[in-house]
This record gives structure tokens, C-alpha cells and sequence, in this order.
């Protein structure tokens, strides 16, 4: 296992075209997030009456609208630039200074602001620390060098696993807040469909059998996937491709989409690329099934016509 999971941090072949393809993601996740928030005017209006609480009393940080429009725009340009392909120090710095200075202004109206996506700030951290171009020094084969593939496998990987703990946490978080009663009993499963979900969620509200193993199947689900990840490594693209079915079921039932999230796994867990072990293992089987029926030593090729 401690093998594995060295693998997994510091060996993963793929990490150089993941972590490109994976800015492709993030960076559109990032720039929808950016452009649906409000702009300067609202937060310099109504910075008082949008301040929770909870968070009055501090002291207090207030951005002028032009000030907070810097910000927004700052990250807006060079996340685009950044999703565009220019990997310049630069660029990558303004895209994630932007963005995440823009989500932790906006989140400290409210602690509990960051619950949904604050996970974009950490993989845009690690993404953009991590998608640099390989020095002509030290290449070894491929062109990176040993330095700068751990560094994108590392990163590479903390998105995965960190990908993997949200829906180990969210089980957890069932199971500490609503005991064994929220999994058995599915009235938590019912309630929500019968009243925030959609029609099509509603109308299955009904059947309680169908509830109680909804709940036990999203309860298990949830709580295994960061060790079923692990263990089942290999398997991280049927993984992945599951989450995203749980995602959109989700959406057609209860109304809620998590796209933010769901959106990152075809390029974490799912797209095949190069250095990909389970797309060379493919290959290497297409590729070895092929010459054996071309030298004749498919046994599974069908057998020849008597004077062919």
C-alpha cells in the first residue's frame, strides 16, 4: 500500500498532459465562477447589510469598487490567458492571485461561504504552481525533468485524492451528524426529494424502499471513495466516470449539480493520455493482439480455408 501511494504522490507518467488538460477545467470552472459573481457596486452598497453576524465585530476589510473590480478583472484575464495555454510565471500568478483573492474576499462576508468551492482556490494553487515548461536542464526521456514531473505528479495528485476526500468527508459528515438513522431509515433521502427536489424527484419520493437504498448506496459510496480510490487505482476511471453519474442524477432529481467539481473529473480520472498506464496496458494489448494475428500465432484467429 505505502508503495502504492508513493506511486500515486511522486510516479504518476501522465501528469505532464494531465495537469494540462486539467487547467482546461479548472480554468473554465474558475472563469464562470468569477464572471456570475456580483460586481464592485454591490459589495461597496451593501457591504454592511450582506455582512454576517458571525463575522461582525472583526475587524473589518472593505475593497472600493474599483479596487474590487481590479481584483475580478485581474483574475478574469489571466485565468483566461492562463486556460488559453500561456504558462508564463506571470500569467499563472495573476490568474491565482486573482482568482483566489476574489473567492477570499468574497467568503469572508460569511464563514461558511467557502463550504461549495473552495476547493477550485486549492487546485488552482496547485495547478498553476505545477504547469510550468520543462528546463533544458536535467531532461530526461520525454523532455521533463525528474524535478518538474514530481512536482506535476504531486500536484496532479493532490487534486485527485482532494477530489476523492470531499466525498469521503460528506459521508463522514452523515454519519456524525445523522447516525446510522440517516443511511437506515432514508427520511432525510425522502424529504429532501419531496420538497426541494424536482418533479421527476418528487414523484420517486414516494417509493420508501427505493429511499432507504438511496441512502445506504450514497452513504457507502461517498465514505469509501477515497480508500476504494486508492486500492482500486487502477480502476480510477470507472471511479471517476461513477461520480459523475451520481453528479447527474443528482441534478435530475434533487436539482443540484456540484458542477464545479464534477466538471474537473474526465481530465483528473477519466481522459486517456499519454504516459496513461492503463491506456498504454490497452494499446499494449491491441498492439501485441495484432502482430500475433499478423504472424500467424492468434490462436483465436480463425482458422484458415483448406487452400486459402
Amino acid at each position: 500500500m505505502l508503495r502504492r501511494i508513493t506511486d500515486i504522490l511522486f510516479r504518476q507518467a501522465d501528469a505532464p498532459a494531465r495537469i494540462r488538460v486539467t487547467r482546461t477545467a479548472l480554468g473554465a470552472a474558475a472563469l464562470r465562477t468569477l464572471w456570475h459573481l456580483p460586481d464592485g457596486s454591490f459589495f461597496e452598497e451593501h457591504h454592511d447589510t450582506v455582512m454576517s453576524p458571525q463575522v461582525r465585530g472583526k475587524r473589518p476589510f472593505r475593497l472600493s469598487r474599483r479596487g474590487y473590480e481590479a481584483l475580478r478583472g485581474t483574475g478574469l484575464v489571466g485565468m483566461a490567458l492562463w486556460t488559453a495555454g500561456v504558462r508564463h510565471p506571470a500569467v499563472r500568478a495573476a490568474a491565482a492571485a486573482g482568482f483566489i483573492g476574489t473567492q477570499a474576499y468574497v467568503a469572508h462576508f460569511h464563514p461558511r461561504f467557502w463550504n461549495y468551492n473552495s476547493h477550485l482556490s486549492l487546485f488552482v494553487a496547485a495547478a498553476a504552481a505545477a504547469d510550468v515548461r520543462p528546463s533544458p536542464s536535467g531532461a530526461v526521456a520525454g523532455g521533463h525533468s525528474e524535478r518538474t514531473a514530481q512536482l506535476q505528479s504531486v500536484a496532479l495528485a493532490s487534486m485527485q485524492l482532494g477530489a476523492a476526500t470531499i466525498y469521503t468527508q460528506a459521508g463522514l459528515s452523515k454519519l456524525l451528524h445523522g447516525g446510522g438513522e440517516w443511511m437506515t431509515g432514508g427520511r432525510t433521502v425522502k424529504g429532501s426529494l419531496a420538497v426541494l427536489g424536482t418533479p421527476a424527484g418528487a414523484e420517486i419520493s414516494r417509493n420508501d424502499p427505493l429511499m432507504r437504498a438511496i441512502a445506504v448506496l450514497t452513504v457507502l459510496g461517498e465514505t469509501a471513495f477515497l480508500p476504494l480510490l486508492v486500492a482500486r487505482w487502477h480502476d480510477r476511471r470507472l471511479i471517476g466516470l461513477s461520480a459523475i453519474g451520481f453528479h447527474l442524477l443528482t441534478k435530475r432529481y434533487l436539482g443540484i449539480s456540484f458542477w464545479h467539481l464534477w466538471w474537473l473529473h474526465p481530465a483528473l480520472f477519466v481522459i486517456p493520455l499519454p504516459g496513461d498506464d492503463r491506456r498504454d496496458a490497452v494499446l499494449g494489448r491491441l498492439g501485441g493482439a495484432a502482430l500475433r494475428r499478423l504472424t500467424g500465432r492468434d490462436r483465436t484467429a480463425p482458422p484458415r480455408a483448406k487452400g486459402a
